[in-house]
């Protein structure tokens, strides 16, 4: 009977070893793909924008002067941002502070990847007080997410940016005149973009439906449920 009871007392635990390695595996991937989106969205958004802000301050270097300064004004403020958002990675990860304002923080970003041959419109409607600071924050990213691949994939001369805010739902869409792309391709190669814009909604409940066709733009929505999160209109 000793034997029998010290046989089961290592099988027991044996097994529940093992079910903490694989809980620890788990863990260890999911942080993987939360630096992975970090990395993505914050860091390498800063370098995209000072990048495409230089090629347009060499362009108007020779016939606008003027505007090739402002460029690099933009390029400077990228940089800073970057450097910030890098040293808040690099301290143990610590989250970036939520957004104040979704509608101000889309037109700031907006603005500061301007394309005299790109037409963006921006459309926010509802009360950003419906939403917790963590849902405006992580729509916020997915968004000019979506945006920054339509400027740089799409080519597109037009982009529509809509945000309505309601008190169950946030929903955003991001539509594009460009040029378009085979989904199935996109998802063979394993784009981290569109892997990071799905994943920031799913841990909000939310989901990303991302339609397009060669030739044929693109749109990307964006929907959120609100009633698990928000916890009431927030003082203003």
């Amino acid at each position: 009977m000793e034997e029998s009871l010290s046989r089961r007392i290592r099988e027991s635990a044996e097994s529940y070893h093992s079910f903490l390695l694989n809980q620890v595996h788990e863990a260890q991937e999911e942080e993987r793909r939360r630096i992975a989106r970090e990395l993505h969205d914050r860091i390498g958004h800063g370098i995209s924008v000072a990048h495409q802000q230089l090629a347009l301050s060499e362009a108007y270097r020779a016939s606008d002067s003027a505007r090739a300064s402002a460029k690099i004004t933009v390029v400077q403020h990228a940089i800073q941002e970057t450097m910030e958002n890098l040293r808040q990675l690099t301290s143990e990860l610590h989250p970036q502070t939520p957004v104040k304002s979704l509608e101000k923080s889309l037109m700031g970003f907006l603005e500061a990847v301007e394309d005299d041959g790109v037409s963006v419109a921006l459309t926010v409607s509802g009360d950003e007080g419906w939403a917790d600071p963590r849902v405006l924050d992580e729509a916020f990213l997915i968004v000019r997410e979506a945006v920054r691949n339509a400027l740089t994939h799409g080519r597109p001369p037009v982009v529509l940016v809509r945000v309505n805010i309601a008190p169950h739902e946030l929903f955003a869409s991001v539509q594009d005149n460009g040029r378009g792309f085979d989904q199935a391709a996109v998802r063979g190669r394993g784009g981290v973009g569109l892997t990071s814009m799905s994943e920031r909604a799913e841990l909000l409940d939310g989901q990303v439906i991302v339609s397009s066709e060669p030739g044929q733009g693109c749109l990307v929505e964006l929907s959120i449920p609100l009633k698990r999160h928000s916890r009431g209109r927030r003082d203003r």
